[in-house]
């Protein structure tokens, strides 16, 4: 036989003994209708594909554009299918060998992936339900820092194992979308975006969606800092938001009614104010032993003033004093309360201790007492009036079963409306005939024992049974198990006095409000100002006096008792002619 007919015969025999490997490859996945089992053949045959352990998400792409310059092909995201069912299927005889082992690997590489080929089955298979697979590939080789594909690629993977269904797929063409506009506009780092990157961002989903879908993708951002703020192997104490979950504090620092979530940095667009910054919140955080409210009220106050000086050039260290003595004074000229201002300008004035003892500035450029003003106490009366929770109390059953109770713990305590939502299931105790409840304060970080009414005892006994709940648990319970949250509780109480027209539907639900009647009550009754303090739980007795409505009761009985004697009659002036018209 001539040379050349041997080679052409040869040649023959191993595209013969390749089309059959494929198609005996492709055939093992019976689960795939034949018809599309025989398209896939064809491609990989066409391409060059020699095993079909060569399918990756790049020769995916190809046979999708493949697909759509058939025109006898009607449904492709059918066909595609039976593709991305054809790589699971060899994935998985792959995955019981060492070496499939370490080429399934979840670990970021710089090339295309299709979540239809996600190295962990489960997962891969659950994306064959796509409808139209917008969601599936995902392009890691485009020109942008490793740093931000990685990023997302975290991101990525954190929805994946979070979210399922509809929800999964919307948070995936969300991050899509990010992906797209951090590509476009060069960002480098999710963490440390700035708040005009962030704006443009929110600038081009106004142009490009409306609605839901708009808040949706824009909801992406935040996500996206969560996961890797929280999943990073150290803190990043550079990223511009916090999430606070991250750093574990005590429970005693914490209101698990009231809980923040994060505080931001972004809105200071002096890199080196956020940095400083920054700094003077870690110190908060980790050196004192502040209460996780209390700080952020000093960092919104501080950010407050930074975000002052944007338009400066120089760190707030280097900034004119005539421009910071301008700021205080702004403080003190405005209508505010003056224990409000004074408490503004303490903040400014620790936060340049820290600067001080940094060793940022030598000494404090201003002298804050200067812009210190007298403070006086007013005194408002928030009582709520004796009809409005009478109604409430004829109208009670009907609300819902938890907060009625809630409404009583209030209407007999007085306990604060947070600590309401943080009770717990074995903190209520009856000992010779006298019913006790423990309380913890988180503004005080510690615990108070009051007495309570008998029937509210019983009363959390039936509900404690009836719900099962624990010792350790919170008598009011969120959806998870954790303590309800206060904004839910006010929002219920403002709805339902609302729906049955407490005081023809005006009253406005405060429950600080029975804080104030409670202690009015005391103190109207004979019991004196410093025992009303200790049960409220006060350290000074000023703040005890702004709750003691008693003023119009005193001037009330007073009254009455001086118009009741004779000689003090309104007729008895007139005939002294005393009385001038």
């Amino acid at each position: 036989m001539p040379a050349y007919q041997l080679y052409v015969y040869e040649e023959q025999e191993k595209r013969e003994a390749l089309e059959q490997r494929i198609s005996e490859q492709v055939d093992a996945c019976t689960e795939v209708n034949g018809t599309i089992r025989n398209r896939v053949k064809k491609f990989l045959i066409e391409a060059g594909i020699t095993d079909i352990s060569e399918m990756n998400a790049v020769l995916r792409v190809r046979y999708e554009g493949y697909l759509e310059r058939n025109e006898t092909v009607h449904v492709p995201i059918t066909c595609l299918r039976g593709f991305d069912r054809i790589f699971i299927h060899r994935m998985k005889e792959e995955l019981k060998t060492l070496a499939g082992q370490r080429k399934y690997t979840t670990e970021y590489r710089d090339q295309w992936m299709c979540l239809t080929h996600y190295p962990e089955i489960e997962i891969a298979e659950s994306f064959l339900a796509s409808k139209d697979g917008k969601e599936l590939l995902w392009d890691f080789t485009l020109g942008c820092p490793r740093n931000l594909k990685m990023q997302i690629f975290t991101v990525l993977k954190a929805v994946i194992h979070t979210y399922e269904g509809e929800t999964r797929k919307e948070k995936l063409l969300a991050l899509r979308r990010f992906y797209q506009f951090c590509v476009n506009h060069q960002v480098t780092d999710i963490e440390t975006m700035t708040l005009s990157e962030e704006q443009q961002f929110e600038q081009e989903l106004a142009e490009e969606f409306k609605g839901r879908k708009k808040r949706t993708v824009f909801g992406i951002l935040r996500t996206s800092r969560k996961i890797l703020f929280i999943q990073a192997s150290e803190i990043h104490w550079q990223a511009n938001v916090w999430f606070l979950e991250r750093f574990h504090f005590s429970k005693e620092r914490m209101n698990p009614s009231k809980p923040i979530e994060l505080v931001s940095f972004k809105e200071v667009t002096n890199l080196e104010n956020q940095k400083i910054l920054q700094k003077y919140l870690r110190y908060l955080f980790g050196i004192t032993d502040l209460c996780i409210s209390t700080i952020r009220i000093k960092l919104l106050e501080l950010r407050t003033f930074l975000v002052y000086f944007n338009g400066e050039e120089k760190p707030i260290y280097e900034v004119e004093v005539e421009k910071i003595q301008k700021y205080l004074e702004g403080i003190r000229d405005q209508n505010t309360r003056e224990a409000t201002a004074n408490g503004r300008i303490f903040m400014i004035l620790q936060f340049y201790n820290f600067l001080v003892v940094k060793g940022y500035l030598k000494k404090i450029p201003f002298r804050h007492e200067y812009y210190l003003q007298k403070e006086v106490h007013v005194h408002n009366d928030r009582s709520v009036p004796e009809g409005v929770y009478t109604e409430i109390l004829s109208k009670l059953a009907e609300f819902p079963e938890h907060l009625r109770l809630m409404f009583l713990h209030l209407w007999c305590t007085g306990i604060r409306g947070s600590e309401v939502c943080t009770l717990i299931g074995d903190g209520y105790e009856e000992k010779d005939g006298d019913y006790w409840l423990k309380v913890y304060q988180v503004k005080m970080k510690t615990y108070k024992r009051i007495p309570i009414p008998e029937a509210l005892y019983k009363l959390v006994q039936v509900y404690k049974k009836k719900y099962q709940i624990g010792p350790e648990e919170y008598l009011f319970q969120n959806q998870t198990g954790g303590a309800f949250r206060y904004g839910t509780f006010r929002y219920q109480m403002l709805k339902y006095c609302e729906k049955y027209q407490i005081a023809d539907g005006e009253y406005l639900f405060k429950s600080h409000d029975y804080r104030h009647n409670l202690a009015t009550l005391y103190y109207d009754s004979g019991i004196s100002l410093q025992a009303v303090r200790d049960y409220l739980g006060h350290e000074y007795e000023e703040m005890t006096r702004q709750y003691v409505d008693y003023m119009p009761k005193k001037l009330e009985k007073a009254s009455e008792a001086y118009f009741q004697e004779e000689t003090h009659s309104f007729a008895a002036e007139l005939m002294k002619g005393e009385f001038h018209g």
